[in-house]
């Protein structure tokens, strides 16, 4: 009898409202897909019933598998004017994919999708401004319809849904083809044409089935119980050991950051024994005394040989936060260039507890245990990221040698607190989410609401409140207030609910201006998520673009505007104020090919670090053996051959030089980098120093010194609000005794 493997769609809910029946496809593998037998009165279900699969694998695998796409389409119910542009990827019939990724048509960049079209305007006016600007220009403001009686809003909206559902499937649909690659342990192939990776499909006949290729999974047989589904082994993991009940669970924890003592939970018995009776769980006391430990050892064992091994530049990067148990907690990170390969490997080292009465001596003490331990050197060390303010934790830093220099999302965070610090504000903010969570909880009002979305043409429960700790959360929480403020009137106009938490016109004023001035922080934030790995070289440039233009007091701002604007600029400029930091970002700057261009600083300051740059250059030659100013003392005397007609006429005007001196090869070497064209802000400067290495040596290995510092502490996957916001709620929950060992796991689980 073939195992069977349990697979569950995240639709549940909503098949539970519409009362229909169900049929369950039981396979090997702990989730459980269900099917609908007929079709469906809810519009979510029918948007997603067809791509359940993808985004159910999607959600619970780590790695990466590839969709391949025949069209690119959008669907009725998305009716923002930036859609014109994007598509989520479809088959030939046009049937969804997967709405976990969109992709761009102008450049085929790909986009995770986040139920909202913020991240889809800033794509566009950070990579084709011009035809956002065409698209804003030509495309006439939608109508608001208002209407006075709850009866004939509830008759329009059952009008809009018979008009959708009588329209055709999809507004926009482009011709294209292509893949996207989606986080997942499994590879989705739509076309009976591609060769399957890993594996050939053999003996599978199916009417357009979904084939997932199981990469890694220890299943012994293949098991296809629905003909739009098919499960293929590669013949070399169909022999290999099931992996056991508590490594599997170790995983789970690693993984998803959940404590140990979930294995006392008597939910998550009954669902580990549903999946696979007989089973043997855990005990608290094991993982946390012998399964978790011996994971951290072997794991750690790893990370410290291979940074014992390098011999470049590396940086540092701490992190501050605090728990829900009040305690404050440093985690240290490494970020270090892969020799041979134009990429930066980041890992966590450590996680420390740091009480707030630590001074500069016992910080100390710390760092110097961290270093030594690590087998880290102060001399490889080009700088050290903080998100942090501890002037203690700095200062101990400063007095090693090493440049310090403010985290960029750290700094972000610390303005825009500043400006929701300010009294007005504050109440403000209150009464915001005071609206929000009033509305959510009044039947009638929440109703209301969602009618007033559709009727505006507006997306649909996305106005919700903020976690204070992430600044952007808060941002996000005003900025989808502003659209519906004469919706929020109306509501607390016409329902009998409290009125104290409206907001007046003054007020409604102050959230315009917070969000016009927090814009272009916001967009700072998706510029650096849209990178692979935003490194220090961004810094000044987006310093200078934020502070010369989007801070700069305009005529029409109003006097709450100005003063934010003004107490931003003034905070940005006194973070990166330090000499020797200015001096780094410098450099780190001119070495970016990208930004040779950028107006990010005058001419004067663009030839101040040409010294510096010259003096590394030099230095670097003579420490590779190759200065022509040494002679060798034993060098053979050759016989003086007899001189020809031309030699003994112009030999004196015609003197050969040898060989060029160490100043004339770095200056040779700075001026065909600067001869280089200037890449383009897609680029990659690894990638571009990789390709330029054969042209500029030694100024290759000076860049290379830079290219290893991020711009911020944590690792890019955490810059998305989204993310910041799950991550921190779920490491605030880890006790003391076990966040070192779970942090580090979670953060370098990719080892294993």
């Amino acid at each position: 009898m073939e195992p069977k493997l349990l697979i569950r769609n995240r639709h549940q809910e909503i098949s539970d409202r519409c009362n229909t029946r169900m049929t369950t496809i039981e396979l090997d593998h702990g989730v459980e897909i269900l099917q609908h037998d007929k079709d469906e009165d809810e519009e979510e279900f029918i948007q997603t019933k067809n791509n359940g699969l993808q985004t159910v694998f999607a959600k619970f695998m780590e790695e990466k598998h590839t969709i391949t796409y025949k069209k690119l389409v959008v669907p009725q119910s998305m009716r923002s004017i930036y859609w014109k542009f994007f598509g989520f990827p479809a088959d030939d019939d046009g049937e969804i994919l997967t709405r976990v990724k969109i992709v761009c048509l102008l450049c085929k960049t790909q986009i995770a999708y986040n139920r909202n079209t913020s991240n889809l305007r800033m794509h566009l006016q950070n990579k084709h401004a011009q035809e956002l600007h065409e698209l804003e220009s030509f495309t006439p403001p939608r109508k608001q319809i208002l209407t006075q009686e709850s009866k004939e809003k509830r008759a329009q909206r059952k009008l809009l849904k018979a008009a959708m559902s009588a329209s055709s499937q999809h507004i926009y649909t482009t011709n294209t083809d292509g893949t996207v690659q989606i986080g997942g342990n499994i590879q989705l192939v739509t076309d009976e044409n591609i060769e399957c990776q890993e594996s050939e499909p053999s003996g599978i006949n199916l009417n357009k089935p979904l084939k997932f290729i199981l990469k890694s999974e220890d299943i012994d047989n293949t098991a296809v119980d629905n003909q739009n589904v098919s499960f293929i082994i590669p013949e070399h993991n169909r022999r290999t050991t099931s992996k056991t009940v508590s490594e599997a669970i170790v995983e789970f924890m690693i993984i998803d950051l959940q404590l140990p003592e979930i294995v006392q939970e008597r939910g998550f018995q009954r669902l580990i024994a549903t999946l696979r009776s007989p089973c043997q769980i855990p005990s608290k006391v094991s993982l946390e005394e012998e399964i978790i430990p011996k994971f951290y050892e072997s794991f750690r064992e790893s990370i410290l040989s291979s940074i014992s091994s390098l011999n470049n530049e590396i940086s540092l990067a701490v992190e501050e936060w605090t728990s829900n148990f009040g305690e404050n907690f440093f985690t240290f990170m490494i970020y270090y260039q892969i020799p041979g390969e134009a990429a930066l490997e980041s890992k966590m080292l450590s996680t420390i507890h740091a009480p707030k009465d630590w001074n500069e001596v016992q910080w100390g003490n710390t760092i110097d245990t961290l270093f030594n331990d690590w087998c880290i050197k102060l001399e490889k060390i080009t700088a050290v990221i903080v998100s942090t303010n501890r002037t203690d934790f700095i200062n101990a830093l400063i007095c090693r040698g090493l440049t310090v220099i403010s985290c960029l999302l750290h700094s972000l965070q610390i303005c825009a607190q500043a400006c929701f610090d300010n009294p007005e504000v504050a109440k403000v903010l209150n009464k915001c989410r005071s609206i929000i969570g009033t509305i959510t909880n009044h039947p009638e009002a929440s109703s209301e609401l969602t009618v007033q979305e559709q009727l505006h043409g507006l997306e649909e429960n996305t106005m919700a409140m903020d976690y204070p700790s992430t600044w952007t959360s808060t941002y996000t929480m005003l900025q989808q207030m502003i659209p519906r403020q004469e919706i929020i009137s109306s509501i607390f106009n016409n329902i009998n609910i409290d009125q104290s938490v409206d907001l007046s016109e003054d007020q409604w004023q102050i959230v315009h201006d917070l969000v016009d001035v927090l814009e272009p922080f916001k967009v700072t934030i998706m510029t650096l998520s849209e990178e692979k790995m935003p490194l220090i070289s961004l810094l000044k440039p987006l310093l200078w673009q934020l502070v010369s233009a989007h801070l700069k007091v305009k005529d029409l701002d109003s006097e709450t505007a100005r003063s934010f604007k003004e107490s931003l600029s003034k905070m940005l400029y006194e973070r990166y104020a330090d000499p020797n930091v200015s001096l780094l970002l410098q450099i780190a700057t001119t070495l970016d090919p990208r930004f040779k261009e950028v107006p990010y600083a005058t001419n004067d300051d663009k030839k101040i670090v040409t010294s510096p740059i010259k003096e590394m250059l030099i230095k670097l030659i003579e420490g590779n053996g190759d200065n022509p100013d040494i002679k060798n003392e034993e060098e053979p005397i050759t016989k003086k051959s007899r001189l020809s007609g031309l030699e003994s006429l112009l030999g004196g005007y015609c003197a050969i030089k040898r060989e060029m001196t160490v100043q004339e090869k770095a200056e040779l070497e700075l001026a065909q980098y600067q001869s280089e064209a200037t890449a383009s802000l897609d680029n990659c400067p690894l990638q571009w120093w990789e390709k330029a290495s054969a042209k500029c040596p030694n100024l290759g290995n000076v860049a290379s010194r830079y290219n290893c510092v991020p711009v911020c502490a944590p690792p890019p996957c955490r810059i998305p609000a989204e993310a910041q916001i799950v991550y921190h709620a779920k490491r605030a929950a880890l006790p003391p005794y076990i966040v070192d060992k779970l942090l580090f796991l979670h953060a370098n689980h990719n080892l294993a």
